[in-house]
């Protein structure tokens, strides 16, 4: 059994197969535990888990691990072909449950309602070449299988990739920030300034402002422009100031105060 999880050719193409794949996984699974490069954390992704998609916590748990120990594991070259397995079943059951209503394409110019599963198909492709290949060189599967000493770059090459990721983290500024300047540039540009061509930046295609007297609204940015436009002519001296703003990965709520006299009746 050892020898069947463990052995491998030792040649080039193992080590690039799970480089590859392991520092892809990676950044998505610093993002899950550490809540690096704008990511959640490990908290903010269990309640993400386990409250709105409903999953197990320990399914919850394992989806965490296999991104995050599973990446590095690939790094440094050990138990590949378990994690490769792991791997495959962890993207299989992604496509069913989030992707494959969305077709094969990502959404690359924001037409669809969500990502096709093309990424999710490359890594599974990936997994089962190294499933079947092994670590390749410069692995520790390779001293569990013919006990040695451990060549340098086996240990130099993981260690100077992670700290390059780390570097990447610390210049890249926070998903939570940017979406804090986004709400900010949406008040004090478009609703203070008028500047509603702003909004054709800000918001997505599929953008819907739920509105109960517009029981069927324009969606996109054009749904939006005139109603902003009604109301800033209705307020000529409308002001918005805000007073906190609370922001995650993915979600922004903010308290805002809204001033200014009226002119006129909104039509």
């Amino acid at each position: 059994m050892k020898q069947q999880i463990f052995s491998t050719r030792n040649d080039w193409t193992g080590l690039i197969l799970r480089l590859t794949l392991g520092l892809i996984l990676f950044p998505h699974g610093a993002q899950k535990v550490f809540g690096w490069f704008g990511g959640p954390g490990f908290t903010n992704e269990m309640a993400f888990f386990t409250d709105t998609l409903h999953l197990p916590w320990l399914i919850a748990f394992l989806v965490i691990a296999i991104e995050f120990v599973g990446a590095l594991s690939l790094i440094i070259g050990f138990a590949s072909r378990i994690w490769s397995i792991a791997m495959i079943c962890l993207f299989t059951g992604i496509i069913f449950t989030a992707h494959a209503e969305h077709g094969f394409f990502m959404n690359w110019f924001g037409t669809q309602k969500g990502e096709g599963y093309e990424y999710h198909l490359l890594v599974i492709g990936l997994s089962l070449a190294l499933l079947v290949n092994g670590s390749g060189r410069y692995a520790i599967d390779n001293s569990l299988i013919k006990p040695a000493k451990m060549p340098l770059p086996a240990l130099v090459l993981p260690v100077t990739l992670l700290l390059l990721f780390t570097a990447c983290n610390h210049s890249a500024p926070a998903a939570e920030q940017k979406n804090k300047q986004l709400v900010e540039r949406y008040f004090n540009e478009v609703w203070n300034s008028g500047h509603v061509e702003v909004l054709d930046e800000l918001l997505s295609r599929d953008y819907i402002n739920h509105t109960p007297s517009v029981p069927d609204p324009q969606k996109g940015p054009d749904g939006l422009k005139p109603i902003v436009n009604a109301i800033r002519k209705a307020f000529p001296d409308l002001h918005y100031t805000i007073k906190d703003i609370i922001a995650t990965n993915n979600r922004v709520v903010a308290r805002v105060v809204m001033t200014g006299s009226n002119s006129c009746l909104i039509c």
